[in-house]
């Protein structure tokens, strides 16, 4: 019985290390590429991708505001927010690539701000009473040079998806095993 009660304390250093590497990463060349490390570098340890796709991403982070008092402190809170970039807000009948089929990115569309795509509302409700003063609106832009590369290492490995964010591995992705 001593046994199984010392399974389970040889299974926690796999954990820390699983934990520990908790961003995706791939191996090319025998170098671990992450985030934060450029598309040269990922060039030269991993070669050419099957597939490259290049774009201008344009995002607009729209931020509601409010300036309330509470008890005799005025003070401004961030009650809401949202992202809409060039790539979502492109509809069907936009025009497409005419090799890949793939729809044009557009700029993006007139400033409006839609209380219904609000995806962390932050409203903080304290313990005492406030009073809402005022709201308005918050909005950055930004523009983001997108690469997208799509690796096929060959039968028995994950198809891997490399998303560049101006020159940077942003995110890596695992798909499907590769042919």
């Amino acid at each position: 019985m001593r046994s199984y009660a010392r399974l389970p304390l040889a299974f926690i250093p796999l954990l820390l290390t699983l934990s520990a590497h908790s961003e995706e990463t791939i191996r090319c060349d025998g170098k671990l590429l992450g985030p934060g490390r450029s598309r040269i570098e990922v060039l030269r340890y991993c070669g050419e991708p099957q597939d490259k796709i290049a774009y201008l991403d344009e995002k607009v982070i729209h931020r509601r505001m409010a300036n309330v008092i509470v008890g005799s402190f005025r003070e401004t809170r961030q009650t809401g927010t949202y992202t809409e970039t060039s790539r979502n807000t492109v509809s069907h009948d936009e025009p497409r690539h005419k090799e890949s089929d793939r729809p044009v990115a557009q700029s993006m569309p007139t400033h409006t701000h839609d209380e219904t795509k609000i995806v962390t509302d932050t409203t903080v409700v304290s313990q005492s009473s406030y009073t809402v003063l005022s709201s308005y609106w918050d909005c950055m832009k930004s523009t983001v040079y997108v690469d997208e590369y799509t690796y096929n290492f060959g039968t028995g490995k994950f198809m891997t998806f490399v998303r560049f964010e101006n020159g940077r591995v942003k995110s890596i992705k695992f798909g499907e095993y590769g042919f």
